[in-house]
């Protein structure tokens, strides 16, 4: 089985520079609803934010029924990199060794956490880092979203 799995703030979403967090500044996506509803399979939401601010967010996106399920601190009792929450993630939602993970993320430690089980990684950062444990890097959701539905569509 495929999963599509994604940290919010700052993948996606990314407030413009020198502005710290405000709602006010998240505005709906109508074309990041359309990449990701394009998307085959099961997606998800794996953050450190809490549950009231994941659903605040992904309201004011636009995005609140695209995800089947949120792991945020209030369910999975550990904070990403901690091998911990991934662990809790995977045993919640049944994903097995055999099935494909996608795993959409800004901070670095997280990815090289989620490379260690094997999963498919994806900086979302306007800064390129080249490290073994990311499989690809975009500057933003948008582009990667078309790679993959690109990717997926001429298989």
């Amino acid at each position: 089985m495929l999963f599509w799995i994604f940290d919010l703030d700052n993948t996606l979403y990314q407030l413009k520079d020198n502005y710290s967090f405000n709602y006010n500044f998240i505005k709906k996506d109508y074309h990041l609803r359309y990449l990701l509803e394009k998307l085959p399979c099961k997606k998800d939401i794996f953050t450190n934010a809490n549950h009231s601010h994941t659903n605040n967010t992904l309201k004011l996106l636009g995005l609140e029924y695209i995800f089947g399920k949120i792991y945020s601190r209030d369910n999975i009792r550990a904070l990403k990199p901690d091998i911990l929450a991934f662990t809790t993630l995977i045993k919640l939602n049944n994903i097995k060794s055999s099935d494909k993970v996608v795993f959409f993320e800004d901070t670095i430690e997280n990815l090289i956490t989620a490379k260690s089980f094997g999963w498919i990684t994806v900086l979302i950062s306007k800064k390129k880092v080249l490290l073994d444990e990311i499989d690809f890097w975009f500057p933003n959701i948008n582009m990667a979203l078309e790679y993959f539905n690109n990717h997926i569509e001429n298989r």
